[in-house]
């Protein structure tokens, strides 16, 4: 029972070491999805150490069809715990040795795909991180996941606003 409650504990410890410091390098994660062969909704989101969230839904669908309404900038805030959560999901990526960088292709070729292909860009200790996903796997879904949860969450509040997201390029 001992040793079950020190590994319990030290867990806990490693964990919350590990979300501490990412919780002091990030800056801010952006966000891009892109369109597919199908119905992709298409995301630009910025989220901050403020906890700010700005959002640009570029294409939304709502039963396979274009859903007009939910086309625009919107801003928001995450509340503590959502970001407790997210800092939690960074602290477990080695940030230092992860992300994938798209492979060079000779111009003028077309990729083709039918799933939307993601966009990261990571600033840590001031450092931008490009990161491209088709599919991502591990702790890199989790993540994803975590963001397209926050740019289809409705409480975020629309604005007439035009919200500078910074672009993957």
């Amino acid at each position: 029972m001992k040793k079950y409650l020190y590994l319990i504990i030290t867990s806990h410890l490693i964990i919350s070491c590990a979300t501490k410091k990412n919780e002091d390098r990030f800056e801010k994660i952006i966000f891009h999805t892109t369109k597919c062969f199908g119905t992709c909704p298409e995301y630009h989101l910025e989220l901050n150490k403020n906890q700010e969230i700005k959002l640009y839904i570029e294409k939304a669908y709502q039963k396979r069809i274009l859903d007009t309404s939910r086309i625009g900038y919107y801003k928001g805030k995450l509340d503590n715990k959502t970001y407790a959560e997210f800092l939690e999901l960074l602290g477990k990526m080695d940030l230092d040795k992860s992300g994938i960088i798209e492979p060079e292709r000779e111009p003028n070729t077309v990729v083709l795909r039918e799933t939307s292909q993601l966009y990261l860009i990571l600033y840590n200790d001031k450092l931008r991180k490009p990161i491209i996903y088709i599919y991502p796997a591990g702790h890199w879904q989790k993540i994803m996941a975590f963001l397209y949860k926050i740019a289809e969450d409705k409480s975020l509040t629309k604005t007439n606003e035009e919200l500078d997201i910074e672009k993957f390029d």
